[in-house]
């Protein structure tokens, strides 16, 4: 009787053991669990792959048979926000280094020559041009003013008509010969510039060109930058192109005809004064502008001219 009460007690808990060993090896989805439980998994990162510097190794992705799609996965590593901020502090410095780098268009080696007559002609500019200027502009219409500059335009034929012929421009040449013919006539005298509008055989700019230009075109330097007083930004090349102008000035060969030579001279100078409505507020901006005036002018003439040269 004791042997069959043991065996009774015995029997259900071996039952159990044996049925938790079966159970054991069957998956989730069998023993009723529901199909949507996701089971977590760590993946610990190969010790090599934390210290590299590149893309995470391709031995986690890209191979055959690992059960990962190589389409579409591109693994990278993070920068920590220290290395960020190092880094971004390593491109603004290197921004500023670019920044504070100045363009060496040209060469200047006697700038304290330049600056004295840059502030010469600042001076010249603001208390007496300006001023003399704003003068004449209230006393003449600016009809009268316009015409006078469409008769020194006019007149300043020879020196466009002559570089064209130099710079082997020959249509330019002849659109400049038909301007000065028809402004001359049908424009009594250049006062009305009256081909201003006309349509030409090649686009000629109204500035023409002079022998500084044709100087550039014909492959030669600046050399240095000179500042001139009264002319203001120039070079070496720019002094002698305007020198080679000169001959062509009005006032050079009305000397020869006008005595005393002054008078025709002194009449240039009046059609350059007359002009100076292109000029004056072009400099007051630029020198606005600038944090260094004299470099801002310096620079921006000498682009000023190769866009000139080239065009």
């Amino acid at each position: 009787m004791l042997s069959s009460a043991l065996a009774e007690r015995l029997l259900p808990l071996a039952f159990s053991a044996l049925l938790a060993l079966a159970t054991a090896h069957v998956p989730a989805e069998a023993q009723g669990a529901p199909q949507s439980a996701v089971t977590a998994r760590v993946n610990v990162a190969k010790p090599e792959a934390r210290h590299s510097r590149d893309l995470v190794p391709s031995s986690i992705y890209g191979q055959h048979g690992n059960g990962l799609p190589t389409t579409g996965i591109f693994l990278r590593k993070k920068r920590s926000v220290d290395q960020q901020v190092t880094a971004s502090i390593d491109d603004l410095e290197e921004l500023d280094d670019y920044a504070s780098g100045e363009p060496q268009l040209i060469a200047d080696p006697i700038e304290p020559w330049n600056r004295f007559w840059f502030g010469f002609n600042d001076i010249f500019y603001l208390y007496v041009a300006n001023p003399a200027y704003r003068f004449w502009e209230t006393v003449t219409p600016r009809q009268l003013r316009t015409g006078i500059k469409n008769v020194f335009h006019n007149l300043l034929f020879p020196m466009r008509f002559i570089n064209n012929l130099l710079q082997f421009r020959f249509k330019e040449a002849g659109v400049e010969f038909g301007r000065f013919i028809v402004n001359s006539t049908a424009g009594l005298g250049g006062l009305v510039d009256v081909a201003k509008h006309k349509k030409t055989i090649v686009p000629v700019h109204p500035e023409g060109e002079d022998f500084g230009q044709t100087l550039g075109r014909w492959g030669f330097g600046h050399g240095f930058y000179i500042v001139w007083p009264f002319f203001g930004p120039s070079s070496v090349r720019e002094t002698f192109g305007r020198a080679g102008d000169y001959f062509m000035y009005p006032a050079f060969w009305a000397s020869y005809v006008i005595h005393p030579w002054y008078v025709p001279s002194g009449i240039q100078t009046g059609f350059f004064f007359n002009d100076l409505d292109d000029v004056l507020p072009t400099y007051f901006d630029l020198k606005k502008a600038a944090v260094d005036p004299y470099i801002m002018m310096r620079e921006g003439w000498v682009k000023h001219r190769a866009v000139q040269v080239a065009r």
